[in-house]
């Protein structure tokens, strides 16, 4: 495994230059605005982290599954990955060694993030408001990095499984929306059918609900369908797949 030469392939072309750099800018916009705003608008007149991680998962709901898809299945769709196999015999090899530099540029994206929070936070309430809290740490571990890593694992999975950037991306990218829209309409109209539908691949929710340490029977159910399966199905596909 060489996850170091997959990470290399990735960072050192164009297009990857400027998604990053459009990302690490998307990022500090939204921390700048989530931890320099609220002051203004919250009666205490202070900045909570936790208040400024949401704002920053909102970029980062589109950053994550983009950069997974395009390092997991990027090279199937340009057609580049028969050379890759022929240089590094292995499938499985190749298969895991994506999903690690995957995985790392996703924990160094995550620290980035954090970090800006944490600047942006003490800042707004340091420095223009009535005080900064930082109290909320334990909710941003438990509920948004839950979240992120939910958005990981689904992106991974679906990077496997359809093996197409245009595919996946929409997959990644359009589920997540449709499940939580169709969640809120679920509580609007007060339907217990459609919510307990939406809850069995609610996968962000069920994440919560295992990080709190208060999930049931049904919550495990999304991890299953949406997460296992597809991948265990991705890396059938990736090992017989036709090159070429």
């Amino acid at each position: 495994m060489r996850p170091d030469i997959d990470l290399r392939s990735f960072l050192d072309t164009r297009a990857a230059a400027i998604l990053l750099t459009l990302s690490l800018l998307a990022l500090v916009g939204a921390a700048a605005l989530g931890g320099l705003i609220q002051p203004v608008l919250l009666p205490a007149q202070t900045s909570d982290l936790e208040l400024t991680v949401i704002v920053l998962t909102l970029p980062l709901s589109l950053i994550i599954p983009v950069i997974t898809v395009l390092m997991t299945a990027g090279e199937w769709s340009d057609r580049s990955i028969q050379n890759t196999l022929l240089q590094r015999p292995g499938r499985t090899a190749v298969l895991t060694s994506k999903v690690i530099a995957a995985t790392a540029v996703f924990a160094v994206l995550v620290a980035i993030s954090l970090a800006l929070a944490a600047a942006a936070t003490w800042i707004g309430g340091e420095l223009m408001g009535a005080g900064a809290v930082f109290s909320s740490i334990d909710g941003v571990l438990t509920t948004q990095l839950s979240v992120l890593i939910a958005t990981l694992l689904f992106s991974l999975a679906m990077g496997l499984a359809l093996q197409s950037t245009v595919f996946a991306l929409l997959a990644a990218i359009g589920a997540p929306f449709v499940i939580s829209t169709a969640g809120a309409l679920a509580m609007a109209f007060g339907s217990e059918t459609l919510a307990s539908v939406i809850r069995a691949v609610d996968l962000q929710a069920a994440a919560v609900a295992l990080a709190a340490g208060e999930a049931e029977a049904l919550d495990l159910l999304p991890l299953l369908l949406l997460v296992i399966l597809p991948t265990a199905g991705g890396i059938w596909r990736w090992n017989r797949r036709e090159v070429g």
